[in-house]
């Protein structure tokens, strides 16, 4: 039976330096970023949201100044997008809302792809409201903050793992480790699968697949 997902201990081996360069692609509140940045107290850790719900509560946050935030989405191309929001209640394990004392609405599941099968498999996550967002792509981004030689991506894009990886490929290319979301269902419309992610990335291979997720290691990678 695969495991949840990669653990502590699991990031900490493999990345095996403490000044690495670290990419939380869909990082929404920003609970990833920050352990990364206690994980690896010297490393660099590059953010990526562009959710403003979320975007918000991650300001409001003492993080370290090691995470840096990029309010845009990685697409496959630069301009703007249409990015679904999703909302909803989690009734059986929903964060608290400080200042309200409700039960927060649902902002982890927002995409620039359309949801498909998640409105059967996840009724009670509505996605009713469309907004516009910037986008970017990594090859641009890394050419603009001239940031290269990648030792970890972790990315959580709800279905939009083939537009990330379109608009990544030169970075790819020099990216050891890439962890990412995926599911082999059409949760998102058009989304791929695993072997989709794999045919787009031969020089990867893989390490690990957990049970939503899937760990790969590129076989030509620096270092």
């Amino acid at each position: 039976m695969p495991r949840e997902g990669l653990e502590q201990a699991d990031i900490i081996r493999l990345i095996d330096r403490s000044n690495a360069t670290i990419l939380d692609i869909g990082t929404n509140n920003g609970d990833m970023s920050d352990n990364f940045s206690k994980w690896l107290p010297y490393g660099q850790i590059f953010a990526f949201e562009p959710d403003p719900r979320a975007i918000k509560k991650m300001r409001a946050r003492n993080l370290s100044p090691r995470i840096h935030l990029t309010e845009k989405a990685l697409g496959r191309s630069v301009g703007t997008a249409t990015f679904h929001q999703s909302s909803g209640q989690d009734l059986g394990a929903g964060v608290i809302d400080r200042e309200t004392g409700q039960i927060e609405e649902w902002d982890q599941s927002g995409s620039l792809r359309a949801p498909k099968e998640h409105l059967a498999l996840f009724p009670w996550i509505s996605f009713d409201k469309r907004i516009d967002v910037e986008v970017t792509t990594l090859d641009a981004w890394c050419a603009e903050t001239r940031v290269k030689d990648i030792d970890f991506i972790w990315a959580d894009v709800q279905g939009a793992e083939e537009d990330l990886i379109l608009g990544g490929m030169q970075t790819l290319r020099t990216t050891k480790y890439f962890y990412t979301e995926f599911s082999d269902r059409e949760i998102y419309e058009n989304a791929i699968g695993l072997q989709g992610i794999l045919d787009l990335l031969p020089d990867f291979q893989v390490v690990e697949v957990f049970e939503r997720d899937v760990l790969l290691f590129n076989r030509r990678a620096w270092g």
